[in-house]
């Protein structure tokens, strides 16, 4: 007998927060993608005199990109706080689906989001890539 599909989800309706855990700011309607993705460091191997070969050291660094709209006149909004706290480390909640119900927190290095556009007449955007510190914590939904 199969086994049966495992369930996957679409991206959205979801959530994403940052900054301070107390007051955060929540930008969910202004994000158009977003991602948590890892980058895999891997030292070199090293071969000994006996022939037996030692694999380099893996490390993984993570970050947080995806593509949202400025909202440029909000001095409470994403705009303002990526400008005025640029290079400092705020916390963050994402979930990507509600529906799945799986959560990434952890903390983040904020930078600056562009200011302006592209073609006249279009919404204002900006692409970000946010670093985050250490491994995102993951909460999974628990299932009935």
């Amino acid at each position: 007998m199969a086994s049966p599909e495992p369930d996957t989800f679409d991206l959205g309706p979801g959530e994403l927060t940052i900054g301070q855990t107390a007051t955060p700011v929540d930008v969910s309607c202004l994000v158009n993608n977003a991602k948590i993705a890892a980058s895999k460091d891997q030292g070199d191997s090293t071969t000994k005199l006996c022939g037996t070969v030692k694999p380099g050291r893996v490390t993984y660094t993570y970050a947080l990109s995806g593509n949202v709209d400025t909202d440029i006149a909000d001095s409470a909004g994403l705009f303002a706080l990526s400008q005025d706290h640029a290079g400092e480390e705020m916390d963050f909640s994402f979930t990507p689906s509600t529906e799945a119900g799986t959560e990434a927190t952890g903390k983040l290095i904020i930078d600056p989001l562009d200011f302006g556009g592209d073609t006249m007449g279009d919404p204002m955007v900006s692409d970000f890539e946010f670093a985050v510190t250490g491994k995102p914590t993951y909460t999974y939904a628990t299932t009935p």
